[in-house]
């Protein structure tokens, strides 16, 4: 293919034709089935910049790409050019400081063992192979959240190649409009991340308990569960409770405390007299050892699925238990079918909702909806279990978290920024006027409203 002398594609260049074409244009949703002009595996920000340049020349959309978990496989595009970071892996860290400095395809299992191994945590994810980029810009919710706020609240610095493909340092002080945008305003947005730096934490042994039931004790482990969410719960526990039908245990806590897994046992009791546990864990670990145990309840290799995440504000009440019972005993044929609830508040809580474009700080909790499927036939019932869900679950839910979108939401502008979509705005028209990165439910340049 003639790229044209100027300017030049660098980097790791695949296109159609190529024998590794098929596997890099995969999203980690298979649903999802596209077939790009170009993809560009990035090894420096230089091959950003030329990226960019190149599209713009040629007039062609831009995706960007890290982890390929967009829920709705928005980093992939037909006939267009994916400029992809996951290759872009360097790390220095200032031991005296804590900083950690890292380029942007980090994932989190990878980044979560090399930081760990040397003492040290930015709280990342649950899942193991989602990366940095996308989840630092929408949030980034962990198993540490309630302690430490979340993957976003550790964020300094960030270089981003802009629209007209120059290269911009964001921090508190410089850039400070698009700093603040790239803390909860989702990724693709703004421009194309490639570097991060992070203030890190120490971490070394934490408790950790896995509790597991029979899925007739749901109502009554959730309305305890609810309980380590609200702002007077001990912030040192950070838990989340995982129900299915199709997957073994069919309900499930885990929760990481930063203190003894004595301390850690007399915070669990109510959670322990709650139905009838088939299994209880609660032991001192190493920090290193307990991250894999949370990222193995997670999906790790690609499937198809739809799923979508509300925030929960308030305790959940008797209608809402049965609407969430009533759904998870009825998944869909040729259907697996879970809900996720992942406490929150604590530190999370303790910034203001308009500090950073994050806007759900008050949130108890994230209630992830989610069916995949082992069949084609299984697609159209697996995606109408998961809205009829959410829809059901409105008048107990507020908004939805901009890292699980979901296209038929209408309304996303308010489901996914609340009152700061206008000056998310503000801030597009004033790095990407032209609206250059732009996708569904992309946010528009003030005067493109």
């Amino acid at each position: 293919m003639d790229y044209g002398k100027e300017p030049e594609l660098t980097g790791r260049i695949v296109i159609p034709g190529d024998p590794q074409y098929d596997s890099a244009r995969k999203e980690f949703n298979t649903f999802f089935d596209k077939y790009p002009l170009v993809i560009v595996f990035a090894q420096e920000t230089q091959d950003v910049v030329n990226a960019v340049r190149w599209a713009l020349n040629r007039k062609v959309p831009i995706r960007m790409r890290s982890g390929r978990h967009n829920y709705e496989g928005l980093s992939v595009v037909n006939a267009g050019i994916v400029i992809d970071v996951s290759e872009m892996t360097q790390l220095e860290i200032d031991y005296e400081s804590g900083i950690a400095t890292l380029g942007t395809g980090w994932r989190n299992v990878a980044l979560t063992e090399t930081l760990g191994s040397k003492g040290f945590v930015v709280p990342t994810g649950i899942c193991a192979t989602p990366a940095i980029a996308g989840l630092t810009l929408g949030g980034g919710h962990s198993i540490l959240s309630r302690t430490w706020g979340l993957t976003q609240d550790h964020l300094l610095e960030l270089e981003m190649v802009s629209a007209n493909g120059r290269v911009i340092r964001a921090n508190a002080n410089n850039h400070s409009d698009l700093f603040w945008a790239s803390r909860g305003g989702g990724g693709g947005n703004f421009g194309i991340c490639t570097s991060f730096r992070f203030r890190t934490h120490h971490i070394e042994t934490v408790g950790f308990a896995e509790i597991s039931w029979d899925l007739q004790d749901l109502k009554s482990v959730l309305r305890v569960w609810q309980d380590y969410t609200l702002p007077d719960a001990d912030n040192r526990l950070t838990t989340t409770l995982f129900m299915s039908k199709g997957v073994e245990p069919n309900l499930l806590m885990q929760g990481v405390f930063l203190g003894s897994s004595r301390e850690l046992r007399r915070l669990l009791e109510p959670l322990l007299r709650a139905g009838s546990p088939l299994t209880v864990t609660i032991e001192d670990m190493p920090w290193v050892e307990v991250a894999p145990l949370v990222y193995a309840r997670n999906p790790s290799t690609p499937l198809p699925f739809k799923s979508v995440g509300p925030y929960v504000y308030d305790l959940l009440p008797e209608k809402a238990l049965n609407t969430i019972e009533r759904f998870i005993n009825e998944s869909p044929l040729n259907n697996t079918t879970s809900v996720l609830f992942h406490g929150l508040n604590g530190a999370v809580a303790k910034i203001p909702n308009r500090a950073t474009a994050y806007f759900y700080r008050k949130a108890l909790s994230n209630m992830t909806l989610f069916a995949t499927w082992s069949r084609p036939e299984g697609a159209a019932p697996g995606i109408r279990w998961v809205e009829d869900f959410r829809r059901e679950m409105i008048p107990f839910t507020k908004g939805v978290y901009v890292n699980t979108p979901d296209l038929s939401i209408k309304n996303w502008p308010a489901a996914y920024y609340g009152s700061n979509f206008d000056r998310l705005t503000r801030v597009k028209a004033k790095y990407d006027p032209k609206n250059v990165f732009s996708f569904p439910q992309s946010i528009p340049p003030a005067r493109f409203i």
